[in-house]
């Protein structure tokens, strides 16, 4: 992987001369799997290089303007999955990498989307009826019709005006989990989150500086609700002096999820995956590191 930061002090390519892309070693055929390689740009340059196409240039005006740090990471695969960029990115907990799952509402066809860290569990799309307070009959489905600069695996928050204006797959609402905002903005950790329609990059910056930027581009659109509930089923069990208990997570909070994922590999650990769906824990969840921790201001 590489680096891709804004510098003030670095000088402009021309028209001609901004090929940097084919010097990246993550994406040039070298496969390049470290954050050593760091690339850095003009503010002009990195705009046009990776924001202005997908029509999001609205990410670096607010973070610039804020001071707050955010940048660009090329990976040496595609990725489609939060779990195979965590794996990228070795030492990352998948809880720091984002995913934004769109639903399609079956009565109007509207867009309602939800952004939440990777917990391994699936969203309830029953009970996120009852959030959106949704009326009718009608049911939400994996959407047929993505935002304009979007494709399944490179899902995003980062909607342009054209997603909410449209007749057909209009966004409608884009959902940040309330308790995910209130620790990640005291973590003040960098999250993964995709965007554009490339598989092969994605943005770092705070769950919840990305919230705040949203807010305000999009008041009407952004909202924050209780959307990682905690529900499971609990087996305990003593037989001759030892206690056994098992749990069956269908729904599982951010700040549990992060509790499970930091006890993983003390102890005689035994997991167990199909690699079926996002419903299994990857092996990535057994590793006993830190997140990297970059300070988001």
């Amino acid at each position: 992987m590489s680096v891709y930061i804004i510098d003030k002090n670095a000088k402009e390519f021309s028209d001609d001369k901004i090929d940097i892309l084919n010097k990246d070693p993550s994406i040039n055929g070298n496969k390049a799997n470290s954050l050593a390689n760091e690339f850095k740009l003009s503010e002009e340059d990195f705009n046009k290089l990776f924001l202005k196409k997908y029509g999001i240039a609205y990410i670096d005006e607010y973070f610039s303007s804020k001071g707050l740090n955010y940048r660009i990471i090329s990976h040496p695969y595609e990725t489609d999955t939060c779990f195979e960029k965590a794996d990228l990115l070795e030492s990352w907990d998948p809880l720091n990498v984002i995913k934004a799952l769109y639903f399609e509402y079956s009565v109007d066809h509207t867009l309602y989307a939800v952004v939440v860290p990777e917990t391994g569990c699936f969203i309830n799309t029953i009970r996120l009826k009852e959030i959106l307070n949704l009326k009718g009959s009608g049911f939400l489905k994996k959407a047929q019709v993505l935002p304009e600069y979007m494709s399944y695996g490179t899902c995003s928050p980062f909607i342009t005006d054209n997603d909410i204006g449209k007749a057909e797959g209009k966004v409608e609402k884009i959902i940040f989990d309330l308790e995910t905002l209130k620790i990640k903005k005291k973590e003040k950790l960098i999250d993964d989150f995709s965007f554009g329609t490339d598989h092969r990059f994605s943005m770092q910056m705070n769950y919840y500086h990305c919230y705040k930027m949203l807010k305000i581009l999009y008041p009407k659109v952004i909202v924050k609700k209780n959307i990682l509930n905690l529900s499971f089923k609990e087996k305990f069990v003593r037989t001759k002096g030892r206690i056994k208990i098992t749990y069956d997570f269908e729904s599982i909070n951010y700040k549990t999820a992060k509790f499970i994922n930091s006890n993983h590999g003390y102890g005689d650990v035994s997991i167990m995956n199909d690699y079926v769906d996002e419903l299994d824990i990857p092996k990535v969840l057994v590793r006993n590191e830190t997140a990297v921790a970059m300070d988001s201001n």
